[in-house]
């Protein structure tokens, strides 16, 4: 049996959500045993960072080829497909990301393989794989067992990190061959340029909903946000009055995050928001209406108004970290 994990790098900055997917398919294979471990990154990356980053055992092939200096669907898919037939593995794993979202199915396709999305993935006896995904807004669960010779599985975010034994050490094979592929078709790269974190990449967050009131009352999250070292994000509703970008939006329509500590500031807690953060370790809700749903959720709740709570939480956090 042999295990692909398809690296996500953008500028070739290889992305942390790639990093903990290594990880976990570094425990997977632990406990499966006798597996071949193999990793994919298409377009140049830092070899010594990966190195450094990749603890375990396998080989990381990197395509430093300007095909995959921006994403393109069907150039990526082609690159993982071909790797996928002569490393001969049976399971492909990546992180469920924007990327991951629109990739995993296509390799799934072209692999007439068994797709597992959005999931949380365990090990088995008899080298037996099984994941676990939410649907309906996180409303059903269900538990997957695929019979197909290739599974696909779009990692969830937030899933532990392991580590890779010292002993052992990962194989960097840098590829810099002409690509036998067309030219990507990208016409145009519109980015996002943000001051702070990634919302996806933050294991602090502090998230607004219709309840802060206004945009500029946003200025009050970021301050906290900058304190705690977060990052700050959004409910579908604030982002809709414009309040906020949908990069920031948090939900089943936005992304999902898997924060340690996640403080939902005037956010009612609908069933599509639940689901973006059901990752999260520790949450925090603050809202004047003590009947929202978004209690049910938290693991502490104060009942108030996010203009009176949030100046006297951030002087309370000030005064703590100031006797350190």
């Amino acid at each position: 049996m042999g295990f692909l994990v398809l690296f996500e790098q953008r500028q070739g900055v290889i992305k942390e959500a790639s990093l903990e997917v290594w990880s976990l398919v570094q425990h997977l294979a632990g406990i499966v045993g006798e597996t071949e471990i193999f990793g994919l990154v298409m377009g140049d990356a830092d070899a010594a960072f990966i190195s450094k980053r990749c603890s375990g055992k396998g080989e990381i092939h990197i395509l430093k080829d300007k095909t995959f200096g921006d994403y393109c669907p069907r150039c990526y898919a082609e690159a993982a497909v071909e790797m996928v037939v002569r490393a001969e593995t049976e399971k492909v794993f990546l992180a469920n990301t924007a990327m991951g979202r629109d990739l995993a199915p296509r390799l799934a396709m072209r692999l007439d393989a068994a797709l597992a999305s959005d999931c949380v993935v365990e090990a088995e006896g008899a080298g037996m794989l099984r994941a676990k995904t939410t649907m309906y807004a996180g409303t059903v669960s269900a538990l997957i067992r695929t019979l197909r010779k290739r599974t696909v599985y779009s990692i969830a975010p937030g899933q532990c990190r392991f580590e890779g034994s010292a002993e052992e050490s990962v194989v960097i094979l840098e590829n810099r061959e002409a690509c036998l592929l067309k030219p990507n078709p990208v016409f145009k790269e519109i980015a996002y340029n943000r001051d702070g974190k990634d919302i996806a990449e933050s294991d602090v967050i502090v998230a607004g909903g219709r309840g802060v009131g206004s945009k500029q009352n946003f200025v009050m999250l970021e301050s906290l946000a900058a304190l705690l070292g977060g990052a700050v994000g959004a409910s579908r509703s604030a982002v809709d009055e414009g309040w906020r970008s949908h990069a920031d939006q948090i939900g089943q329509t936005g992304r999902s995050v898997a924060p340690k500590l996640y403080i939902a500031c005037g956010i009612s807690g609908a069933p599509q928001h639940l689901a973006g953060i059901a990752g999260a370790g520790t949450i925090v809700a603050i809202n004047r209406d003590r009947e929202a749903p978004i209690f049910k959720a938290a693991d502490y709740g104060i009942v108030g108004n996010i203009s009176e709570v949030l100046p006297r939480l951030e002087r309370a956090l000030g005064g703590f970290q100031g006797m350190k």
